[in-house]
């Protein structure tokens, strides 16, 4: 069986992090670990792989020890190349979508209790924070998102983005929790109220009776 692997944390997308925290947070024996990776980044069955060689088994080992370390802590660069598209990493509630203020407080709700929510959903939380920008000579232009777009979006970090540029988002969102909570809930009553306020104005300007024939 030829098998390819990551040799590096940079090699590790979002979506292959997201699949293999578990594994990596288990107790598991030293063959029974290289199984189980080598199951999420391969996609072959256990039953498959567990046909490598004792040669094959020691190399893949050797290159698997880059899971043994840390994962970087500091983000690098603020703006990033994912899947051949450019964004821009801001914490910026205000700008969020209506659906995203849902989406987001009942994953950070969640996550009071639980941090591997966080984890779990990173590549939508990711959306929120990392937002898509377009190239224009020697600047960037911001992108108006919509649904699609974050849909697009949050698949695109899922299959493409480095766990290295991903995990400083994640560790710098959690430390922020609470005051990210706050101030989507201030948000999310301010969009509220500005949905409540043109809804009434545009019920103030229906007119009674005839449907407004003249």
């Amino acid at each position: 069986m030829n098998v390819t692997i990551p040799t590096k944390w940079k090699d590790i997308t979002v979506g292959n992090y997201i699949n293999l925290r578990p594994v990596l947070n288990s107790e598991l024996t030293a063959i029974q670990r290289v199984v189980n990776i080598l199951a999420v980044l391969t996609g072959e069955k256990k039953e498959v792989i567990k046909n490598i060689s004792l040669d094959q088994y020691k190399e893949i080992k050797k290159k698997m020890s880059f899971l043994d370390t840390e994962l970087p802590k500091q983000l690098k660069e603020k703006r990033f190349k994912i899947g051949g598209k450019w964004y821009v990493f801001e914490l910026r509630a205000q700008n969020l979508l209506f659906g995203e203020y849902i989406n987001i407080m009942e994953i950070m709700e969640k996550a009071k209790d639980n941090e591997e929510v966080i984890f779990d959903n990173l590549h939508t939380i990711l959306t929120t924070v990392c937002r898509p920008v377009k190239r224009k000579l020697f600047s960037f232009k911001k992108i108006n998102v919509d649904a699609k777009l974050i849909r697009e979006t949050s698949k695109n970090f899922f299959d493409n983005m480095p766990i290295t540029v991903a995990y400083p988002i994640s560790v710098f969102f959690f430390n922020h929790l609470e005051g990210l909570t706050k101030a989507i809930k201030t948000c999310l009553m301010e969009e509220v109220e500005t949905i409540k306020r043109q809804v009434t104005n545009e019920m103030s300007l229906l007119k009674d009776g005839d449907g407004g024939q003249h």
